[in-house]
């Protein structure tokens, strides 16, 4: 029977592309809403912007919402580089089943075969994998 910490590691590498994409995505959310308050990019979002100066209160709810979409980028970054650890953790031959079978959803039977290893036996090594490098 799986450690309920091996199980809950599992759920997470199923959703590490999803991580990914949402950090992409709110990088483009965040680059967006400093477009919005016309001309004030990159790091230093206290440079004068390059045309009309926006009104303050509109400039207040876009640096808020700037803000928000920080800390949630920052959030999914956490638990990405989190994952991250963890397979760096683990020894390179069980690292790539362990990605192929839980980020690139393939089936394991496959893997299994491409590891000349049962599925079983395949399971197990990566459960093991999976539960000393949680430690």
């Amino acid at each position: 029977m799986q450690k309920p910490e091996v199980r809950a590691f599992k759920n997470e590498l199923r959703n590490y592309a999803y991580y990914c994409s949402r950090i992409a995505s709110l990088e483009e959310s965040i680059e967006f809403m400093y477009d919005k308050l016309g001309g004030v990019r990159g790091i230093d979002p206290s440079k004068e912007p390059l045309h009309t100066q926006p009104s303050k209160e509109f400039e207040y709810m876009v640096r808020d919402k700037i803000t928000d979409l920080e800390k949630n980028k920052a959030l999914y970054e956490a638990k990405r580089d989190y994952i991250d650890l963890i397979l760096r953790k683990m020894e390179t031959s069980v690292r790539g089943a362990v990605i192929a079978v839980y980020v690139k959803q393939e089936k394991c039977i496959k893997v299994a075969d491409q590891n000349f290893l049962s599925s079983t036996g395949l399971q197990k090594r990566m459960n093991r994998a999976i539960e000393v490098a949680l430690l």
